[in-house]
């Protein structure tokens, strides 16, 4: 088994809740916690197109993203492959990734859906559909995280629940808005063989101050899911010649 250090963060485009720049203050937040890999929502924007190769830069970290406006990217201390981005619909959109660790594959789902609750139903449905978490040519454990944009009833939760895993941690969830948390519009989900094993929601001044949003973090532990072939017993005594 292996244990993995996450974060879901949905940075507003480096903006604090009264429109200050805080691509250095989001990075200091993020250091903070040590994670290996990051799930950032809203990078980047019209005036700051480059947050974040600027962020890579001042945490150490490998940038992947397309550089798109308003996009999910990551950060992550090893390398991530197969990067595809998809449109949910409106204006919902998942980024997906692979990473390998420790021997075992991990699908990655960095979402951020939409406020609209019929629109946001149907970016749960495309996100749950053939072509993401319903594709049969990704068997192995998955990871999803990111701005759902829920409130405690939100429409599309039941069919979430019904088909993932909601991280039990941390127990108070409550993210958003950052200076007065009401509810926890950043999650994580799971599938296949993982654990949460640790999770909190970071609340510190710097991170309060950062963005509209505060980052959730976790720690996982991820179980081997490699399939293997079971042999028949091969009978004991020596081969006999083939014949032919």
């Amino acid at each position: 088994m292996s244990t993995l250090r996450v974060m879901s963060y949905q940075v507003n485009c480096c903006t604090g809740g009264r429109g200050e720049p805080t691509t250095d203050l989001c990075a200091r937040v993020i250091a903070s916690q040590s994670p290996d890999l990051v799930f950032l929502q809203q990078v980047g924007s019209r005036r700051d197109p480059c947050q974040l190769y600027q962020l890579a830069n001042l945490l150490n970290m490998k940038p992947f993203g397309l550089g798109q406006e308003r996009a999910c990217c990551f950060l992550s201390r090893h390398p991530l492959r197969s990067l595809q981005d998809y449109s949910l619909g409106e204006d919902g959109s998942c980024l997906r990734a692979d990473l390998d660790y420790s021997g075992q594959r991990l699908h990655l789902f960095n979402v951020s859906l939409g406020f609209n609750p019929l629109h946001r139903k149907q970016q749960i449905d495309a996100l749950l559909g053939e072509e993401l978490l319903g594709n049969p040519a990704l068997p192995c454990a998955a990871l999803v995280a990111g701005d759902f944009s829920l409130p405690l009833w939100g429409a599309g939760q039941i069919r979430l629940g019904s088909c993932l895993t909601r991280a039990p941690q941390p127990l108070w969830r409550a993210n958003f808005p950052a200076d007065f948390p009401l509810w926890g519009r950043d999650r994580f989900y799971f599938r296949g063989g993982i654990t949460a094993l640790a999770g909190t929601v970071v609340s510190t001044p710097e991170a309060r101050r950062a963005s509209t949003h505060l980052p959730l973090v976790l720690t996982v532990e991820q179980a081997e899911n490699r399939n293997f072939l079971r042999l028949k017993e091969v009978p004991r005594g020596r081969m006999k010649p083939a014949t032919g």
